[in-house]
């Protein structure tokens, strides 16, 4: 399978449906003439001496342009390596020079951050610029004109496991580490998520999500099918204002970007009927959160995807009856992460890799296996076999698993807190201080103790003219969790850092309670 066919296709079958539609700038491209540029980009880095497996990255947000590369990457076998924007200047440079690609796309957001590192990067033969005011010598629209816009010959020669793209996690939460998909892998993504969402020619896909990020294989999935992508970069209004216009039949949201359209002032007034489907992930979401937003779209079925970016997103899946069985009869399911992904076989091991109880107590690792699975990390071969031991993606979740083949992820391996001999996991804690009605977001941390190694801290964000004392939060978890489980203290912030993918990064709340500590308890 070369993912690059998807538009040559759908360029036969729905030459005049509209493929993209770029709400950022209001561009729109019909499926005919997306591929006739897609092949013109394929030939013009030909032209530049670029071959199958070499790379070439892209600096920018979230734009037509970026599909576009993708899918002309997709026929020469030419690798994208997207560039996380949100990495300070120097992580950037360190993931261009691990990926040594030849070439780089550079939006004129970025292009002063670029140029302020460009010395460092030998691999990088030519840069071309992204919209206006980019100020490089050649841009985009100009480089891909006048190029041939028949089939590569070079998509005969690319296939199942050859490598797509990879894109690196990590970074500000530790080293940066570049995640090899292959055709492969991301055709099994496309394949579960029309499974689990029921993708149809007609549905239209709001792209939210940063394409930098794995949640790039999203619209690859609707995309597949023939049916139109809307992409945006998001801001909660916005976002709002496009459901209603283009008619958005499901999107994906990670909790922070839910909970900013629901508490957006106007929100009643507009119009998001034609929602069927929402999806959610890239973290938890509180029960009190999910019911709210399921509430507040009553027309939309919603579905959580459990996984990561070694697992191309997905890898087990909560539907959207798991979600109408929560609210009528079976709560407990609001809090699984759901079933294995139809092609793909998850299990819950203990330190030793075998399978702990199916009793939805005892933890465990989440380990994963299947086509989905990333080749490997770019440049960390021993990382590479650690991780993929034994033919299992070791995803260092932590998680319980039931008779019934539901997932229940407790925590990250590495954030347990052990406080007196006694495992902790965060996110049991957190729960229970989302029963708070003034919380809208909160991590739970393990802190240095003199006597018990570590004991818990709460940091929480407070709804918008909500009010809440750290007694009150500690309280509601004295009523809900055995005593020792309880934090002994809560700060309030007005923001806690998140990766692109909106988990919370805890590593960075602990630094300022573990500097000066040789060792850090429970993970760092």
């Amino acid at each position: 399978m070369n993912i690059g066919l998807t538009v040559s296709r759908n360029a036969r079958r729905y030459p005049e449906r509209v493929a993209l539609v770029d709400a950022n700038n209001d561009r729109s491209i019909k499926w005919k003439d997306l591929d006739r540029r897609v092949n013109r980009l394929a030939h013009a880095m030909i032209a530049k001496g670029l071959k199958k497996g070499e790379r070439i990255a892209i600096y920018s947000k979230n734009c037509l342009e970026y599909l576009e590369l993708f899918y002309a990457g997709a026929k020469t076998g030419i690798v994208i390596q997207p560039l996380n924007w949100r990495f300070t200047p120097e992580e950037v440079a360190f993931t261009l020079k691990d990926g040594a690609p030849r070439g780089i796309l550079v939006s004129a957001e970025f292009a002063r951050a670029y140029r302020e590192k460009a010395g460092e990067l030998p691999s990088i033969e030519f840069v071309v610029g992204l919209g206006d005011g980019h100020g490089f010598p050649l841009g985009y629209e100009e480089w891909i004109a006048g190029k041939s816009e028949a089939e590569p010959e070079s998509v005969r020669a690319v296939g199942d496991d050859d490598l797509y793209f990879f894109c690196y996690t990590g970074g500000t939460t530790g080293i940066a580490k570049g995640v090899m998909i292959t055709h492969r892998g991301a055709f099994t993504t496309i394949m579960n998520m029309s499974v689990a969402e029921r993708i149809a020619p007609d549905d239209v896909y709001l792209i939210l999500g940063q394409m930098f990020h794995i949640a790039v294989l999203l619209p690859h999935s609707y995309l597949f099918h023939g049916a139109r992508v809307v992409i945006l970069n998001f801001e909660p209004r916005k976002t709002l204002e496009i459901i209603q216009r283009e008619h958005v039949s499901s999107f994906l949201g990670i909790t922070t970007m839910l909970n900013y359209m629901l508490d957006a002032p106007d929100f009643a007034k507009y119009d998001t009927a034609s929602l069927r489907l929402i999806g959610y992930g890239g973290g938890p979401m509180s029960v009190p959160t999910l019911r709210r937003a399921m509430a507040a779209f009553p027309n939309a079925g919603f579905i959580q995807y459990m996984g990561q970016t070694e697992l191309s997103i997905i890898s087990a899946v909560l539907s959207p009856e798991d979600h109408r069985r929560g609210l009528a009869d079976k709560p407990h399911l609001l809090l699984s992460c759901g079933k294995e992904a139809l092609l793909c076989e998850c299990r819950v091991v203990d330190d030793e890799d075998n399978d702990v109880p199916r009793d939805g107590r005892t933890a465990g690792e989440m380990i994963v296996r299947g086509e989905n699975v990333m080749k490997g990390y770019w440049n960390l071969p021993e990382l590479t076999a650690e991780t993929l031991r034994g033919g299992w993606c070791h995803t260092g979740d932590m998680a319980t698993w039931d008779e019934e083949g539901y997932f229940y992820v407790v925590d990250r391996k590495k954030d347990m807190i052990v406080s007196g001999g006694e495992n902790i996991y965060p996110a049991v804690v957190e729960q229970a201080i989302y029963k708070h009605p003034a919380v809208l977001e909160c991590a739970v941390i393990g802190v240095p103790h003199d006597t018990f190694g570590e004991t818990v801290r709460a940091v929480v964000v407070l709804r918008p003219g909500a009010s809440a004392t750290a007694e009150e939060l500690i309280e509601s978890c004295r009523q809900n969790l055995a005593s020792y489980m309880k934090p002994t203290g809560v700060d309030f912030v007005s923001e806690l850092p998140k990766a692109p993918t909106g988990k919370i990064l805890k590593r960075i709340l602990r630094e300022k309670y573990w500097a000066g500590h040789e060792r850090r308890v429970g993970g760092a």
